[in-house]
């Protein structure tokens, strides 16, 4: 009897974890947005109009030095650096780092959308935002060829 009651509480101690490990995860704990959301500070005034995944956050910090820290913990898939900020894509979201007159301003948002709104500056890098692969150009023989 004894060991039933054991078995017990060990299977809700594993169910408690998982759903504190769940909850950590999906609360933006994880990733570069999450790591953007536990190190910088929020700044709400400068989200992108008309972008509900747009999350814009300060630091008073220069782009570069903040795209390092960034990339330090969270390798992109791409990046690149103009006068205009610091391009860093992910196989999800995009980390936008541009300057401001005390650091930089550091906008977390969907790859696609960063994509179509910083084409000029990133598509040399970017090239095709598909997950399907930079590379894919249609579907069955000859097609898009």
């Amino acid at each position: 009897m004894k060991s039933r009651y054991w078995f017990v509480i060990a299977g809700a101690a594993v169910v408690i974890a998982l759903i504190v490990g769940l909850v950590m995860i999906f609360a933006g704990g994880g990733g570069p947005r999450g790591y953007v959301q536990q190190n910088y500070t929020r700044a709400a005034h400068l989200d992108i109009a008309g972008d509900d995944d747009n999350e814009a956050y300060t630091s008073p910090k220069p782009p570069r030095t903040v795209a390092a820290e960034i990339t330090a913990k969270w390798r992109p898939q791409a990046q690149t650096t103009d006068s205009s900020g610091v391009y860093l894509r992910y196989s999800d979201d995009a980390v936008i780092i541009q300057p401001q007159r005390t650091g930089s301003v550091i906008h977390v948002m969907d790859a696609d959308r960063a994509y179509r709104r910083y084409h000029s500056h990133v598509a040399h890098v970017w090239g095709w935002s598909s997950t399907r692969g930079e590379t894919f150009r249609g579907g069955g023989p000859g097609v898009g060829k």
